[in-house]
């Protein structure tokens, strides 16, 4: 049986005059892969999780009681508060599976019977009424180009030296963006409640890590590309813009200032409360929502994989594939043996399947096509034995194409025109990672909570981890600790 080992690396810096931050990784000592999403509790209800590098931080300040890391497969290792300034290395050692254990009846169970079982356990095992959680969240969005056409019609009425010079332009931004790599982070905590058919929200604080001339959005890039030509045209008159069958008639006067905001910016709390429900909504045990529709025995096929162990439990893993059509994913659910309660989720689309697809290409110059949908869902056992979700992470990406043909036609009797194309092709990629313990909070004062319908999010060049001492967060990935505005 081959070792593992748990790696303390890097160093324990001081954060400030009076915060001390310990980072370290969960590396596989045979492989010298990082093991993801181990689980870091320094509390029954307080801790962290490793990242997809299997990093984790901790404010040593704030632990006063020896840390315990799990992981699916592996004891739980119980870690002193001193040691983690002294060694830099500490073993976890894997679970031997006893079989006589596992099968009480001396046989392997059918996956069918494990599933029945999750069913007939859910009202033991899942509060019936929902708690407020303190969270961290993180957004973090990528965006390619494969292709990027902008060109000018030679019939335009523009004098020869502003053509050009429009055209040049154009082409100048076409090539940054093709050449950019465009990335933002986003990340915000606070507490956060599901209520019947809606949900609270109270936000804490929220960073933003982005480098504005990257904002790559579809309509972001159409605006810059009107800009340019904008600039190329009379500046003492305005203009309609009229794009392939639609008619957008908005009075754009060069006179026009556009100005952006620096330091603080806002965003609406209805915005982050959408997307806070939406993925914590993927672990509700209840009918449409993602996890309780892998547990649909008519829309999916099961199989028993093996037994594994973590955190003292013995675990079934029990895979699922689409059994109809509508069924989208697969992936593997680990259950408790004793309790039968969901621990783990990975899952990803079945192999042919996809998400939402538009295809107007030829009528409307679109086509969306959603190709990308995974994740990993985490549960947590509390004192009273209910299960809660303790870690959600989201990722899923499209294919987008866009082709406009805008006329820019001047105010005015001679109602001389500019025409302009715009081909737009690429795909986007977002991440989102939630993690969750609960609030200790009641539910009259959080409901009652009445805040401003926006919040303020800082605007960083870098990462700054002092932002985020003594909170309990999901550790950056060195992309977001290497990230850079470049000047």
């Amino acid at each position: 049986m081959r070792q593992i080992l748990i790696i303390v690396l890097l160093s324990l810096g001081m954060t400030s005059g009076f915060s001390q931050t310990f980072t370290a990784r969960v590396l596989d000592a045979d492989s010298g892969e990082p093991i993801p999403y181990a689980t870091v509790a320094v509390a029954p209800d307080r801790g962290t999780i490793t990242n997809e590098e299997g990093y984790f931080s901790l404010d040593l300040p704030a632990v006063t009681q020896p840390i315990l890391v799990s992981c699916m497969g592996f004891e739980t290792l119980e870690v002193p508060v001193g040691e983690l300034s002294e060694s830099s290395v500490i073993e976890l050692q894997p679970a031997p599976i006893n079989l006589n254990e596992v099968y009480l009846d001396n046989r392997i169970p059918k996956a069918e019977e494990i599933i029945r079982e999750v069913h007939n356990n859910l009202s033991r095992n899942y509060p019936e009424s929902d708690s407020p959680y303190q969270f961290f969240y993180r957004e973090t969005s990528y965006m390619n180009f494969d292709q990027l056409d902008m060109e000018l019609e030679k019939n335009s009425d523009l004098k020869r030296d502003e053509l050009e010079n429009a055209r040049r332009e154009l082409q100048e931004f076409g090539d940054f963006i093709a050449e950019s790599r465009a990335i933002k982070f986003l990340d915000f905590n606070g507490q956060f409640q599901f209520q019947q058919d809606t949900s609270l929200l109270r936000v804490e604080r929220a960073t933003e890590l982005l480098d504005a001339r990257k904002d790559f959005t579809m309509e972001n890039l159409q605006e810059r590309a009107q800009d340019i030509i904008l600039s190329h045209l009379d500046s003492t008159k305005t203009y309609k813009v009229k794009t392939g069958m639609f008619k957008v008639e908005d009075s754009l006067s060069m006179g026009d200032e556009f100005s952006e905001q620096d330091g603080m910016d806002s965003l609406n709390v209805s915005y982050l409360n959408n997307m806070i429900a939406d993925v914590a909504g993927m672990s509700r045990m209840k009918e449409g929502k993602r996890l309780f529709d892998f547990l649909d025995m008519d829309a999916y096929r099961y199989e028993f994989l093996e037994p594994t162990y973590f955190d003292g439990h013995y675990v079934y893993a029990v895979s699922f594939r689409p059994r109809k059509r509508q069924a989208k994913f697969q992936g593997t659910l680990y259950i408790d043996a004793s309790t039968y309660a969901v621990l783990k989720s990975d899952y990803r689309y079945a192999k042919g399947r996809q998400g939402e697809k538009v295809n107007l290409k030829l009528l409307l110059g679109v086509k969306y096509v959603e190709h990308m949908d995974r994740g990993t869902l985490i549960f947590k056992q509390n004192p009273e034995g209910k299960y809660y979700p303790y870690y959600i992470q989201k990722e899923y990406g499209n294919y987008f194409y866009l082709h406009r043909n805008l006329k820019f036609i001047e105010n005015g009797p001679a109602s001389k025109k500019v025409q302009f194309d715009f081909l737009l092709e690429g795909g986007l990629r977002q991440k989102e990672s939630l993690l969750m313990s609960p609030a200790g909070t009641s539910q009259t004062s959080l409901a009652s909570l009445e805040g401003p319908e926006k919040i303020p999010v800082q605007k960083l060049e870098q990462y700054e981890p002092t932002i985020w001492q003594d909170t309990q967060i999901i550790a950056p990935l060195e992309e977001m600790k290497n990230f850079r505005v470049e000047k």
